[in-house]
């Protein structure tokens, strides 16, 4: 295999926005949908309307409703075991400061306060910290946009927040500074908890400044980068729902129907959906395994598709077949909901009949393997999770 993938493959990674639907039992089919998953650059920012001068303690009424809280897998800036996948939250109506704490156009932000201090500040004007899903409902705005901006991220916001509002009046939000907030990373868990902040610093780059970016920081720290501004009303009591990991592997079975849709969907596979074959389960892996010295090095083999589950929040399909007498390949799919996948790599090999495998271990999460000869120099390669969201399939 090394010799012909050498000169005659054909490596695609991060290849988007298709979308695909799938069945529980038959397997991902092509969904209609699609959803933004390109870069976050801010040279299509429209230009936004003039923005009416705050005022000294001025505060923004954030009506009662929902709105798609977290980021779709794949999405620039991501951190899959940060941000939960998109999803609609209601949330009730509260008040928000138009601008950071001191809420004051003639007075530069506060900074440099831990949370605890911040939550003391607020309640002395007879308020408290927002949580975070009642900063990013701010953020958002009614459409759920990506940036406070709209779905693309203006920089001349970062230098001119308070000339910044987001689709709900807010200003500056995720345009200069982090902001503390009165959320928890993991609220139930026992012991110390990380504290959320939401926005980004000035100097970050675009990707950072999405709504649904999240960080975490102890509650005690102190730092230039950091602000934070002030709500009225009862507290929201939604919380994010934290990504969990699941089990790194298992098998599933995916039909040839469903894998010919799926191949025809995208134009760097729609040449492999003719006369698929599917290697033989368990016989195929157990010929990839003799055809080398014999020696499983604790992984376990399978011809079957794998569900992959690298880190919390990141979960992918990863496909074996030929396609023909003598091309085989290598695909692996990015999970976007609970019925939506997309491409998210591809490994096309030329000349080779196979079978081809792919060699997995609960032990090793981010890496699994693919090979046709098991111990064979130059006949196995890798299926790699890379931070913050992108898989690379490689033969070294």
């Amino acid at each position: 295999m090394s010799k012909l993938l050498a000169h005659r493959v054909l490596s695609i990674a991060l290849v988007g926005p298709l979308l695909f639907a799938c069945g529980r039992q038959d397997g991902p089919a092509p969904a209609s949908s699609s959803a933004p998953t390109g870069s976050a650059s801010s040279s299509a920012a429209p230009k936004r309307p003039p923005v009416v001068a705050p005022l000294a303690g001025e505060l923004v009424d954030i009506p009662a409703g929902s709105f798609n809280a977290g980021s779709r897998p794949g999405e620039p800036g991501r951190e899959p075991e940060l941000e939960p996948r998109l999803s609609q939250v209601e949330l009730g109506a509260f008040s928000m400061d138009r601008l950071p704490y001191p809420n004051d156009p003639g007075r530069a932000p506060l900074t440099g306060v831990s949370r605890d201090e911040a939550h003391k500040l607020c309640a002395k004007q007879g308020a408290r910290l927002c949580t975070e899903l009642e900063w990013e409902r701010a953020c958002k705005g009614p459409a759920s946009n990506r940036f406070p901006t709209g779905e693309s991220w203006d920089p001349e916001c970062a230098d001119e927040p308070r000339k910044c509002a987001s689709a709900l009046g807010v200003l500056g939000l995720g345009a200069s500074l982090k902001e503390w907030t009165a959320s928890d990373k993991n609220p139930e868990a026992e012991g110390a908890r990380d504290a959320i902040l939401r926005g980004a610093f000035r100097k970050e780059a675009d990707v950072f400044h999405r709504c649904a970016t999240r960080r975490t920081a102890a509650p005690d720290t102190q730092s230039e980068e950091i602000g934070f501004r002030c709500c009225k009303g009862a507290p929201n009591a939604a919380v994010v729902q934290e990504p969990k990991a699941g089990d790194p592997f298992k098998k599933r079975e995916i039909k040839g129907d469903y894998l010919t849709k799926l191949l025809l969907a995208d134009e760097h596979t729609k040449e492999l959906a003719k006369d698929l074959v599917f290697f033989s389960e368990p016989e195929a892996a157990h010929t990839v395994v003799s055809r080398g010295p014999g020696d499983r090095k604790g992984f376990g083999f399978t011809v079957q598709a794998l569900e992959w589950n690298p880190v919390a929040g990141a979960n992918y399909l990863v496909v074996s077949a030929r396609s023909g007498k003598d091309t085989s390949f290598v695909l692996a799919y990015r999970q976007v909901d609970d019925k939506q996948y997309e491409l998210a790599s591809s490994f096309i090999m030329y000349d080779e009949p196979g079978p081809v495998a792919l060699a997995y271990s609960d032990s090793i999460r981010p890496r699994l393997h693919f090979s046709s000869c098991w111990g064979c120099p130059g006949e196995t390669g890798k299926i790699l999770f890379r931070n913050p969201d992108e898989v690379v399939i490689l033969q070294p």
